[in-house]
């Protein structure tokens, strides 16, 4: 850290992320209504986030009932368990890319288009990695390169990527749910801010 200060004093330290600046100094009361609001809304947005989750799971892997007797791994679904993870791990991957071609913004995992949802979609996505080629962008609800117009939008993408990571999750795909989660709540963040400023 001390050898980060010395060669690049004017970096940011604690991170790659860039954070604007607050107009005024908060006051104790307003830094820990604040602080308590966004506990609160983090909870509701997980409560909300694990729901998904579960809906969507019921369907795609339902409760099996096999007679005491029968031990046959086939008779759990019509179409076998093999075929079944098939056209589930399909369904979710068609559903995710369908999603994702109206809002491109919730293509991979969050971490490298985070700074792209911390500032409103100022930073191009185009900037960040991976980076989206026009092609990708063209059939967007919400223009990723240019920033949130409205809470609408904001609101919106951070909704679609909940929807596409409860898919995932729900659907069995391995990975994380750190980072994307983030980057929802970032955009959902930026809705709110609106409410709340």
């Amino acid at each position: 850290l001390a050898a980060k200060a010395l060669f690049a004093p004017t970096s940011a330290i604690g991170g790659h992320f860039v954070y604007a600046s607050v107009a005024a100094a908060l006051s104790g009361r307003a830094m820990a209504a604040i602080a308590l609001g966004a506990g609160v809304g983090g909870a509701l947005l997980g409560r909300l986030f694990l729901a998904l989750v579960q809906t969507y799971k019921r369907p795609m892997w339902p409760a099996v009932t096999v007679e005491p007797e029968s031990c046959e791994a086939d008779k759990r679904w019509a179409c076998g368990p093999k075929t079944r993870h098939v056209l589930v791990k399909a369904s979710v991957g068609l559903a995710v890319g369908l999603l994702s071609t109206f809002f491109p913004q919730t293509l991979f995992w969050g971490e490298g288009s985070l700074q792209h949802m911390i500032d409103g979609q100022a930073t191009p996505l185009s900037a960040v990695w991976p980076g989206l080629s026009p092609d990708l962008t063209r059939r967007a609800l919400v223009d990723p390169s240019l920033p949130f117009r409205t809470p609408l939008a904001a609101l919106q993408v951070g909704a679609a990527k909940l929807v596409a990571i409860a898919l995932a999750c729900a659907g069995g795909f391995p990975g994380g749910i750190i980072f994307p989660l983030f980057f929802a709540a970032a955009a959902l963040a930026h809705a709110l801010s609106a409410v709340v400023p």
